[in-house]
């Protein structure tokens, strides 16, 4: 679907009507009704499959263990520091240099291929440590078909190198690892001095009909809703309050595991979304016995589109409350395309709720 901001402005005002798919997923006009100007200029960019640049990926990256590798579901950078010695046979000497690698992927919105690159840096040379220095990045991944190598570069002296490398999905459906090495050739002698191993990628065609994506799955799939914006401030208030006094704060986000509430889970059966709906408003029904005035939505939490829904869960696990229906609507849209696009979560998937200022 490629629209240009103004077209998509023009759905925005056309389809009012809150629309699902048999999975709880918007429609493509739906989605595009629940977004702002900016948003949808956004949107539009983001079906050109764009990648995120080295400076935005990376901006972050530290010398820690892969499974801290700053990233998100979309994308991640691994740094690795090392000195790399190497012994000149015609002097006897051993020639050095500090040498930096970082190893990042920002996969697509809606493809199942990729590029997976490398930055290599190289500093603090000792000698003529880089004199006919070959370099060449080994990446390894499991399930793809693609298996484009690294070029290899021979390097003439410090500074900044760039290799790419163009990798894809060999099925619809599955994971697979990426295992990069950094191997350095000089005067025949090959070294390694560096090796990393990549957050799993996970591909599916299964959070959405008809949508295929890649994402990383060591991540946590966070849905952000906005107490500051005058089109959502109503549920965010809502769910702010009940992750506050639910058992266990049910779905609340916090980067602390300790502080954080027990994951909410996502439903793809309609069976039960619908279900969650009916019973949700019969407990706004019992609990505000007035009946909605005009306008108004009956707005629950925890959502519909979870197995923890009002359909199973007790009465005293949900929280309801009637608040302007362009609200509530607008909400259950953005979370229909985090859920099925932007995150990728896939049914009975783990996925938490941050109130953000």
């Amino acid at each position: 679907m490629k629209l240009t901001p103004l077209a998509l402005a023009v759905a925005l005002f056309a389809l009012p009507a809150y629309a699902q798919d048999e999975e709880g997923c918007p429609t493509d006009a739906e989605m595009v009704a629940s977004m702002t100007l900016d948003e949808l200029r956004q949107y539009e960019h983001s079906l050109q499959n764009p990648e995120m640049s080295f400076e935005e990926a990376c901006k972050d990256a530290t010398d820690k263990d892969e499974e801290e590798a700053t990233g998100s579901r979309k994308h991640y950078c691994v740094k690795r520091s090392a000195v790399y010695s190497s012994r000149n046979p015609d002097t006897g000497i051993n020639e050095t240099a500090n040498v930096t690698m970082y190893d990042y992927v920002s996969v697509p919105d809606n493809r199942n291929a990729w590029n997976h690159r490398v930055r290599v840096v190289f500093d603090a040379v000792e000698g003529n440590a880089m004199a006919g220095l070959v370099v060449a990045p080994d990446v390894y991944c499991g399930s793809c078909t693609e298996k484009q190598q690294f070029q290899p570069q021979t390097l003439a002296g410090p500074g900044s190198y760039d290799f790419t490398a163009a990798l894809g999905f060999d099925s619809e459906n599955g994971k697979t690892s990426q295992n990069t090495q950094l191997v350095l050739t000089r005067f025949n002698v090959d070294e390694t001095p560096i090796q990393m191993v990549a957050p799993q990628l996970r591909c599916d065609k299964l959070s959405r009909s008809g949508s295929s994506g890649c994402r990383f799955t060591d991540y946590p799939a966070v849905f952000d809703v906005s107490l500051s914006d005058s089109e959502t401030d109503e549920s965010a208030t809502h769910i702010q309050v009940a992750q506050s006094t639910l058992p266990m704060a049910i779905g609340r986000w916090h980067e602390n595991p300790d502080v954080r509430g027990t994951p909410l889970t996502r439903t793809q059966n309609k069976t039960l979304n619908d279900a969650n709906r009916t019973a949700s408003g019969k407990l706004c029904e019992a609990r505000f016995p007035g009946g909605a005035a005009a306008g108004l939505n009956c707005d629950e939490y925890p959502f519909a589109s979870t197995n923890q829904g009002a359909s199973v869960a007790p009465e005293t696990s949900m929280s309801v409350k009637y608040i302007p229906g362009a609200d509530n609507q607008k909400v259950g849209r953005r979370l229909g395309t985090f859920l099925c696009l932007t995150a990728r979560v896939l049914e009975g998937e783990d996925f938490w709720v941050k109130v953000v200022e």
